[in-house]
């Protein structure tokens, strides 16, 4: 019995001893805590704050007050004497942070892209991107993938780590736009006078920008048509109509305007038909 009492006396000085360390651990870990909270909390407020960073506020409030508390942790362990736990269990988050890393490639290299991605931003919300053989409107950014609505009405979850790895093309980051379209004009018609024509019906149609003016060039000398290319320029983001219904408001100005010249055009180069060189038809009625 004496023995019994010796051994829980010694473990009692003992733990007497310990205590101030454990208090300390304890309340470096609270502290730990306590600033993970109040500085995931500041981060929040400031990210809210930022269009570009708000998608992506909650994934970094978590790993920020995660490297904090592990931060607390690794010290605690430390002030209790036990640094041989401490590296062990920095040994082995990295063992399994390596060994992870060869299991979960795609993912970890989706998340490490939507970390780039989320710092240096080559897009917003709303922006037309293109990426691949893939162009849409952006919906939504997270860490993983971006959310992106196609023409047709598709939503498409791109991997991080293809819009990372591949050339995008942000169509909507100024809001200036060059589209283009031909137009196939009979060899008749003189060239400059065709030119000047097609630039001035496009320079004419509202919502398109003189500086840069639009231009037109011979694309081609097809077979029975020279085909022509008609450039012009709009911003997106002071044009309440779209693209589509000007790009529709500029060919429909050129349509009238060949028309009107009394010129033979096509944007068919090869079925064309001019109907100017067809020679009257008279029909003579008599008895047989």
């Amino acid at each position: 019995m004496s023995f019994v009492l010796e051994s829980l006396r010694a473990d009692w000085e003992a733990f007497l001893v310990f205590l101030p360390r454990l208090i300390y651990a304890v309340v470096l870990l609270l502290v730990a805590m306590a600033a993970a909270r109040i500085v995931g909390n500041l981060l929040s407020r400031l990210i809210s704050r930022s269009p570009r960073f708000r998608p992506n506020e909650r994934f970094i409030r978590r790993v920020v007050s995660l490297v904090i508390v592990s931060a607390g942790l690794l010290l605690a362990l430390g002030v209790m004497g036990f640094t041989g736990v401490a590296a062990s269990m920095l040994a082995t988050g990295g063992v399994l942070a390596i060994v992870l890393g060869f299991a979960f490639r795609e993912i970890g290299e989706n998340l490490l892209a939507g970390v780039f991605l989320t710092f240096s931003r080559p897009f917003e919300l709303g922006d037309l991107i293109k990426t691949g053989d893939l162009t849409g409107t952006v919906r939504s950014i997270d860490i993983r993938s971006i959310h992106i609505r196609t023409a047709d009405a598709c939503d498409v979850f791109v991997p991080s780590a293809q819009i990372f790895r591949e050339p995008l093309y942000n169509y909507t980051r100024d809001g200036l736009r060059r589209p283009s379209f031909t137009v196939g004009v009979a060899y008749d018609d003189e060239p400059e006078s065709v030119i000047g024509l097609l630039e001035r019906s496009t320079a004419g149609v509202d919502d398109v920008l003189a500086e840069p003016e639009p231009f037109v060039t011979i694309a081609e000398f097809g077979a029975g048509w020279i085909v022509y290319e008609v450039f012009f320029y709009l911003d997106l983001n002071a044009s309440a109509r779209g693209l589509v219904a000007v790009a529709n408001d500029v060919k429909a100005s050129c349509w009238r305007a060949l028309r009107e010249a009394g010129m033979t055009f096509s944007t068919d180069v090869t079925t064309a038909v001019d109907i100017r060189s067809a020679p009257p038809v008279e029909v003579h009625g008599g008895k047989t």
